[in-house]
């Protein structure tokens, strides 16, 4: 995999890996750092055939970022029955920035390991244009909730043979600002072992970096 100038390469095979990143490194210019533990902020570790993923060390800044690091926590993403409401008033361009800056990091968390966090970050991310100050305070449920899950991990197990699996569901006309229907798409892939506390990989796989 390669984002701009970070890559990695896996393989069940660690003579592979290496002859493929020999192969790479003397094409283009870069720099060996053995095992794949960090990639984009995403903290990987392995556990047999296990591979754990967590953001704790991006979501500890985040969290701090908007002082809520020692917030009191919440059960859930957002209360159950909420519906966020359009906001009609002028912009607030202070209020606006703050706003922007909280989802863009938030909705980092759930692309990478946070998917708990996808119908709340969705939901709110749809007022990014003209924002309140409800908006931005729901913003901030999001990050106590969090707060109280930084411990959590996402646990791929390749062990299930499964492949890749996908699921849709969809919501007739649920926007009461414009009557929208919503639909959503769920793809797991090894199946991911949903969201579990930090452990402590005894065994490591070939990931190199």
């Amino acid at each position: 995999m390669i984002y701009v100038n970070d890559s990695g390469f896996m393989s069940n095979n660690a003579t592979l890996v290496k002859e493929k990143k020999k192969a790479f490194m003397s094409i283009w210019k870069c720099h060996d750092l053995s095992e794949l533990n960090e990639f984009l902020g995403i903290t990987i570790r392995c556990s047999g055939h296990k591979i754990i993923l967590d953001q704790k060390a991006y979501l500890t800044k985040v969290l701090d970022c908007f002082s809520m690091t020692n917030a009191v926590t919440a059960n859930t993403p957002l209360p159950h029955g909420y519906t966020p409401v359009t906001h009609t008033g002028n912009p607030d361009p202070t209020l606006w920035t703050q706003y922007q800056a909280i989802i863009s990091l938030l909705l980092y968390l759930m692309l990478g390991t946070h998917p708990d966090i996808a119908f709340a970050m969705i939901k709110l991310s749809q007022f990014s244009a003209n924002s309140s100050k409800e908006h931005f305070e729901w913003a901030k449920y999001i990050c106590r909730y969090l707060a109280g899950t930084q411990d959590y991990t996402m646990v791929f197990d390749g062990n299930t043979n499964e492949g890749l699996i996908a699921h849709s569901d969809s919501d007739w006309a649920v926007d009461i600002n414009n009557c929208h229907s919503i639909t959503g798409y769920f793809f797991q892939v090894s199946q991911v072992i949903g969201l579990m506390a930090l452990t402590s990989p005894k065994n490591h796989s070939p990931l190199i970096h």
